[in-house]
């Protein structure tokens, strides 16, 4: 079974302070592995990301909407009036398609979003690899839950615990890969009968 980000360990340096026979206090220093805390993107600049892909997504369904009107003459069939004020679904499917689609192929191919892009963020695993599609198209449906986006003012949004993903810093996503490399070299190095 692989090791997981959240798994990981490092040796930490702690003290015994004692007092020694003459009353005065020493202090002897020992190692001991203690659990890492994967450090997340959190709070307001996930917020930021959020702003920043909310406004590319507005631009899209603008564009969308204006293509299936003028171009495809749709306008009757998508409920427009004379005035232009919808009171169809489509626009709600085109709301979907777009959000889902963009937040997919942005983590697909990028590993992050444009807004993602402003802060050297990424999304990855718990392999601190990028995710499978499956997870990805879990994270962007997620998306879809209403005030979802208000979630990720805490340590992690719920597109990120349902998806069973995180948003990193390309280097800490760096540094958890040398470690989860490191830990699994110890393990094959310590165990005698997988190297026979």
């Amino acid at each position: 079974m692989r090791t997981t980000i959240e798994e990981i360990n490092e040796n930490e340096i702690f003290y015994n302070r004692e007092r020694d026979a003459s009353g005065n206090m020493t202090e002897e220093a020992y190692g001991k592995a203690v659990p890492r805390k994967v450090q997340l993107v959190t709070g307001w600049t996930r917020f930021g990301h959020y702003i920043i892909d909310a406004l590319i997504i507005g631009v899209l369904l603008i564009g969308a909407e204006l293509v299936m009107i003028d171009t495809l003459n749709l306008g009757y069939y998508m409920g427009y009036d004379l005035n232009g004020v919808s009171y169809s679904l489509i626009p709600t499917i085109d709301n979907i398609v777009i959000t889902v689609g963009y937040y997919f192929i942005c983590e697909k191919t990028m590993q992050r979003t444009i807004g993602k892009f402003a802060t050297n963020s990424v999304v990855i695993n718990e392999y601190a690899e990028p995710p499978e599609n499956r997870s990805l198209l879990g994270r962007s449906f997620s998306r879809l839950v209403p005030l979802e986006a208000f979630s990720c003012l805490s340590d992690r949004g719920w597109h990120d615990r349902w998806s069973k993903t995180y948003v990193v810093r390309t280097n800490e996503r760096d540094t958890l890969k040398r470690l989860l490399n490191e830990q699994q070299s110890v393990f094959i190095s310590d165990n005698p009968s997988i190297l026979d």
